[in-house]
Formats: structure tokens, sequence, C-alpha cells
């Protein structure tokens, strides 16, 4: 009876450990996808002009500790982005915030295109249609029959001279 005891604590401390090492495991992971996605949204600082996932120089580097640093402090994902963007501003961010002048500097120029888009299309129907509309009337004009025959004869005339 003794022996089975111990198999059972053995087995319960082994749950138990691999239950708190599971939850670490998870706690990691969680930690791990956040910093991925602040360092995803930062630019490096060193004017490189590299997101700071994508840069490996010292800058970078001391970056990633500083966001280690503040994620162990259990800062939270919108509370390291606010410390960078109050001591670097917007400019840190790989996006800008979808706010106010951000909203117009990016939307306008696509705007622009699809209305010159629009210029451009009305522009040529009306020209298709002007055209077309030329075209009837000219196919409209009686041709007088005195005429075409004499364009005929002129035609089978060159035709007998150069075949």
């Amino acid at each position: 009876m003794n022996n089975s005891k111990k198999k059972v604590s053995i087995l319960i401390l082994a749950l138990f450990l691999l239950m708190t090492l599971t939850g670490t495991a998870l706690a990691l992971e969680e930690n791990y996808l956040l910093f991925k996605e602040i360092e995803g949204s930062l630019m490096c600082t060193d004017d490189c002009g590299m997101p700071l996932a994508s840069c490996d120089n010292a800058t970078s580097v001391q970056m990633r500790e500083d966001i280690r640093n503040k994620l162990a402090l259990g800062m939270s994902k919108d509370e390291i982005l606010q410390s960078y963007i109050d001591i670097y501003g917007v400019s840190v961010l790989t996006y800008p915030p979808r706010q106010g002048f951000n909203i117009t500097a990016w939307t306008i120029p696509f705007l622009g295109i699809l209305g010159g888009g629009l210029v451009i299309y009305l522009t040529l129907d009306k020209w298709v249609l002007a055209s077309e509309e030329l075209d009837s009337e000219q196919e409209e004009e009686d041709i007088d029959p005195i005429e075409l025959e004499a364009y005929d004869d002129i035609v089978s005339d060159e035709q007998k001279n150069y075949w």
C-alpha cells in the first residue's frame, strides 16, 4: 500500500509540474506574440528607415530589450507604443494612427485617382458619342447617283491602267 501511495504522489507531482510548465509556456508564448506584435508596430529609431522587426543593428537590439523589460513590468501594448510615441513622435509607428489628418492624407490620393479616372472615362465617352453621331450624319447624306457613276468610271479607268 505504501508503494501505491508513492506512485500516486509522484503522479500528482508530475501532473502539477506539467500544468505549471504548460501554464508558463502558454504565458511565454502569449508574451512572445505580444512582443512580436509590438515589434511589428514600431520603426527602428536610428534613421535606417526599417521596421524594427526587420532591423538588426545595435539600436534595434536595445529597443527590443526595452520592449521585453516593459512587458515584464506588465505594461500593455498601447502603453508601450504610447511611450515610444511620447519620445519619438508618431513617425516611430510603422503605420499612422487612423484619426484626424492621417485619414485625409491617406485617402485623398486614392480619391484623386478615382476622380481622374472618372473624368477620363466621361471625356472618352463623350468623344466616342460625338464621333458616332458624326458618322451617322454622314451616312444619312444621300449620294448623287451621277457623282457615284463618275467615281466608278474613274476607279475602273485606274484599275485598267495598273492591272
